[in-house]
C-alpha cells in the first residue's frame, strides 16, 4: 500500500499503469455501492492498490477535486450524440433527457451535480458550451443569456438532484412505514385538497414521498418541466426579436 521507495506519485502511477479515468471509474463504483456520505479516499486507494498520494496526483488535489472529475465524467458525455443539424429546442431537449438518463445510472452521484460548488466548475465546459450555443441560436445574449442558462440548469439539474435525493439509511424501513402512515393520516378538514388527491400523489410527488426516483421515476414530471422551460424560452425570445 505504501508508495514505492524512490518513486514519485506520478512514477508509481506509471509503473502500475493507472490512469485518471480508472481512478474516476473506481470512485464512481464506490459511491454506487456505498453512497456518497460513505465515500473514502483511503478506501479508494486501497481498492486500486496504491497510496492516497497517487490519487491526489491524478486528480490534482483532495476529495473535492475528485468530485469535480466525477461530475465532468458524466456531463462530458452529454454532447457526444447530439445532432448539430437539429434546431436549438431539439438540442436542448436531447441534452437534458440524456443528462437525466446518465444520472439515473449513478443516482448516488446526483448531489455532486447540483449541490457541490467545486463539482460544477470548468470541468463541465462541454455541457456549458452545448447549452449556451443552443441559447445563442435562440437569440439570447448578455444578461438574458445568463438568466436563461441559470433557469435551465437550475430547474432541470435541480429536479434530478431532488428526484434522486436519498432517504435516511439508518432504520430506513421504519422511517418509510412511519412516513406512509403520516401521509395516510392527513386530516381532510385541515387539508381538503391535499387529502382529495392523495390516491394520485401519495409517494409520487416531492415532499409527500418516502421513496425516491430510483424506485418511482418522475419521467412525465421531468418532461413537463423541460417542455415548459423550452416553450417559455422560445416565447420570451420571440418577444425580444
Amino acid at each position: 500500500m505504501h508508495q514505492a521507495k524512490g518513486k514519485s506519485p506520478r512514477g508509481r502511477a506509471a509503473v502500475i499503469g493507472l490512469t485518471k479515468a480508472q481512478v474516476v471509474a473506481a470512485a464512481i463504483k464506490q459511491i454506487d455501492e456505498k453512497g456518497l456520505p460513505s465515500f473514502s479516499l483511503r478506501e479508494l486507494a486501497r481498492s486500486l492498490n496504491v497510496s492516497p498520494a497517487v490519487i491526489y496526483w491524478h486528480v490534482g488535489g483532495g476529495k473535492e477535486d475528485l468530485f469535480a472529475e466525477i461530475s465532468a465524467s458524466i456531463t462530458s458525455e452529454l454532447s457526444h450524440e447530439l445532432d448539430p443539424s437539429q434546431n436549438w429546442k431539439e438540442r436542448l431537449r436531447a441534452v437534458f433527457l440524456r443528462y437525466r438518463q446518465l444520472v439515473h445510472i449513478h443516482p448516488n452521484v446526483s448531489p455532486l451535480l447540483g449541490a457541490q460548488m467545486k463539482s460544477n466548475g470548468v470541468a463541465n465546459l462541454d455541457w456549458v458550451e452545448t447549452v449556451l450555443s443552443a441559447l445563442v441560436d435562440a437569440g439570447y445574449e448578455g444578461e438574458a443569456l445568463k438568466d436563461a442558462f441559470n433557469a435551465l440548469i437550475g430547474g432541470l439539474a435541480g429536479f434530478v438532484t431532488m428526484e434522486l435525493a436519498t432517504a435516511p439509511t439508518e432504520t430506513q424501513d421504519e422511517w418509510e412505514d412511519l412516513f406512509a402512515r403520516r401521509v395516510a393520516g392527513i386530516d381532510p378538514k385541515l387539508y381538503p385538497i391535499t387529502h382529495s388527491v392523495l390516491p394520485t400523489v401519495t409517494n409520487r410527488i416531492f415532499v409527500l414521498r418516502w421513496q425516491n426516483g430510483v424506485r418511482i421515476p418522475y419521467d412525465s414530471s421531468f418532461e413537463l418541466l423541460l417542455d415548459l422551460l423550452i416553450e417559455g424560452l422560445d416565447m420570451r425570445a420571440r418577444k425580444t426579436t
